[in-house]
């Protein structure tokens, strides 16, 4: 024979410490360390810092910005003397081809290293008679 109670019939037992506890949220994944933020400069010609040393697996942020004019930045993707089929060392979030560097506006260029190698930035907008000498490097080491 089967008998149903009723909620309202039923007596509540004295609650444990366990009972009063929250439910137990679920464990959160370690989130990623945020990027390091390097301040770079594009002004008279020349980019501040000309040289970035990052190791493999590092993730930067470069917060760039034009003082003077407006400038542009174009990192390669391939390390220095890299041979036709040589997969690419650096990794973009946004795979800009030239970021535009206008007067005064701060331009975020995510970068993740996963290859050594030497890589070369320069200025990808003609910015006056300097503009072949706006170059830089990033260096990344193993």
């Amino acid at each position: 024979m089967l008998s149903f109670v009723g909620l309202g019939s039923m007596r509540t037992a004295a609650r444990s410490p366990q009972d009063e506890r929250p439910a137990k949220e679920k464990p959160q994944r370690s989130a990623e360390p945020p990027p390091r933020i390097i301040a770079m400069t594009a002004k008279d010609f020349e980019f501040e810092p000309a040289v970035i040393h990052m190791k493999v697996g590092d993730k930067v942020r470069l917060q760039v910005i034009s003082t003077d004019r407006t400038h542009g930045l174009h990192i390669s993707a391939f390390p220095d003397g890299a041979k036709a089929n040589t997969p690419p060392g650096l990794a973009f979030i946004f795979g800009e081809d030239c970021w535009k560097l206008k007067k005064g506006e701060s331009v975020p260029v995510d970068i993740e290293a996963t290859e050594p190698g030497t890589y070369s930035f320069q200025c990808c907008k003609s910015c006056g008679t300097g503009h072949k000498r706006m170059k830089g490097q990033i260096v990344v080491e193993p």
